[in-house]
C-alpha cells in the first residue's frame, strides 16, 4: 500500500509542514518546511541589477525593496549594472548565502520541463533508445523552435494526449510570464509554482493509493491524485491520533537528525556533512554472522547501498558524496556493488551520478543541489 501524507509536525520546539510518501509504511521520500518560512525555489520575478562582481563571476539581482539575489554568470555574458532581468528562483538561502537564480525560466510538469530559451527537444537520460524514439514522433518539431522541451522520466508511463497537453500548458503559462514581463515593475512576483506538496505526489514514478491530510483544502487537491477515492483516513479509526503519530513521523525525523544509522543485519552508516562533501562510513558493527569475511562484507555493502540511497532522498543530500564501503577483494562484488548503487539512484527524482568506486572501496556520488538539505530546514 502506497499512502501519500500532508501534515503537521513539531520538531524541537518548531513548527513545520511535512509531505511524506510511503510503501508498506516505510518511508519512501520527504520534504518539509518551517511553517513560517516558504520556499522561494521555482519563483520567477522581474528584478534589476544592483552590482557585477566579475572576480566570483556573478552579479546581485535586486527582487524586492531589500531582497537581493545571485545570479552566476558564464564567460562572455553581458549583464550591465541596473540592468533588467527576468529571473528564477533555483536555490533558496543557505546560511550565508543568498538565494540563486537563473534567467533560463523553467517550468516542471510530471512528465516534461519547458525552458525559455528555444531550440531542441531533449529527453531524460533514463529513457531507453526506443522510448524517446517513440515520444520523439509526438511531438511537434515547432515545439522545440519555439522553446526547449526536456521530456522527463515519468512520460514513459504516459500517452501521447496526456504528454502534448501538459507540454501545452507548460508552453501557455511561459508565453503568459514573458508577456507579463514586458510590463512588470521592479521586484514584481510574474509567477509563483504550485505547493511543494503537489509537485511532490505529482512526481512519483507511482501514483499513490490513499492520500491524506487534516488542512482541507490540501486534503481536497491531492484527492485527485490517488488510485483509491473515498476511502476512511485511517487516523479516523485510531481517534485522537494525528497523521504524523499514525506514521511515526516525529520518530522518523529524529533519526533523520541523527548521523548513525542502524540497518537490519546490525552493520550501521556514520553520516557526516562536511564544508566540502557529504561523509558517509560503512561500518560491520554486530554483524559478524558467517565464516567467509568476504561474503559477509559483500551482504553489508548491498544492504548499504540501499538505505544510502534512501537516505540521500529523505536528508536531500547533494553535492560530492563520498561512500566508504567495507573493502572487498573480488573484482565481481564491486561490480555488482557499483551496478546495485546505479540502480538505486535510478528511483531518485533529483539528478544523481555513481561517479567511481577506488581501489580503497570510496565510492563517489555527485547528487545535484536543489532544495535545502534535511538538516537545514530542520535548523539542526
Amino acid at each position: 500500500m502506497k499512502d501519500f501524507i500532508l501534515t503537521q509536525v513539531e520538531f524541537d520546539g518548531q513548527p513545520y509542514l511535512a509531505a511524506a510518501s510511503y510503501e508498506d509504511n516505510q518511508l519512501l521520500d520527504l520534504r518539509v518546511e518551517a511553517a513560517d518560512q516558504k520556499s522561494l525555489v521555482g519563483r520567477v520575478y522581474c528584478g534589476y541589477t544592483a552590482s557585477v562582481s566579475r572576480n566570483i563571476n556573478g552579479a546581485f539581482i535586486q527582487i524586492g525593496e531589500k531582497d537581493q539575489v545571485f545570479l552566476p554568470l558564464n564567460k562572455g555574458d553581458r549583464v550591465q549594472q541596473s540592468q533588467p532581468l527576468l529571473v528564477q528562483v533555483t536555490k533558496d538561502a543557505a546560511g550565508r548565502k543568498v538565494p540563486v537564480v537563473t534567467e533560463n525560466i523553467h517550468l516542471t510538469g510530471k512528465y516534461a520541463v519547458v525552458s525559455r530559451r528555444p531550440g531542441r527537444i531533449s529527453f531524460s537520460a533514463k529513457l531507453t533508445q526506443d522510448q524517446k524514439s517513440l515520444i520523439r514522433k509526438w511531438i511537434p518539431h515547432e515545439y522545440g523552435e519555439e522553446f526547449h522541451i526536456l521530456v522527463r522520466t515519468n512520460a514513459a508511463w504516459t500517452d501521447k494526449a496526456s504528454l502534448l497537453f501538459e507540454i501545452e500548458r507548460l508552453m501557455d503559462q511561459m508565453r503568459q510570464i514573458l508577456k507579463v514581463y514586458q510590463a512588470a515593475g521592479t521586484g514584481d512576483l510574474l509567477y509563483e509554482p504550485e505547493p511543494f506538496y503537489l509537485t511532490m505526489v505529482r512526481d512519483l514514478y507511482e501514483a499513490p493509493d490513499r492520500t491524506f491530510s487534516e488542512i482541507p483544502a490540501a486534503a481536497e487537491a491531492l484527492a485527485p491524485f490517488a488510485v483509491h477515492q473515498g476511502e476512511v483516513p485511517p487516523l479516523k479509526e485510531k481517534a485522537g491520533l494525528t497523521l504524523a503519530e499514525l506514521y511515526n513521523l516525529n520518530r522518523d525525523l529524529g533519526r533523520l537528525a541523527s548521523k548513525t544509522v542502524y540497518l537490519k543485519s546490525g552493520a550501521f552508516l556514520v553520516i557526516e556533512q562536511t564544508e566540502a562533501f557529504v561523509s558517509i562510513d560503512v561500518n560491520t558493527g554486530k554483524c559478524t554472522r558467517g565464516k567467509k569475511p568476504e561474503e559477509t562484507y559483500r551482504r553489508i555493502n548491498l544492504e548499504a547501498a540501499a538505505e544510502i540511497g534512501r537516505q540521500m532522498r529523505l536528508r536531500n543530500l547533494s553535492g560530492m558524496i563520498l561512500v566508504d564501503f567495507i573493502t572487498m577483494q573480488n573484482d565481481d562484488h564491486k561490480e555488482e556493488l557499483v551496478n546495485v548503487m546505479k540502480k538505486e539512484v535510478r528511483r531518485d527524482h533529483i539528478h544523481t551520478e555513481v561517479v567511481d568506486l577506488t581501489p580503497l572501496g570510496i565510492m563517489e556520488i555527485v547528487r545535484q543541489k536543489v532544495r535545502k538539505p534535511l538538516a537545514q530546514a530542520l535548523q539542526l
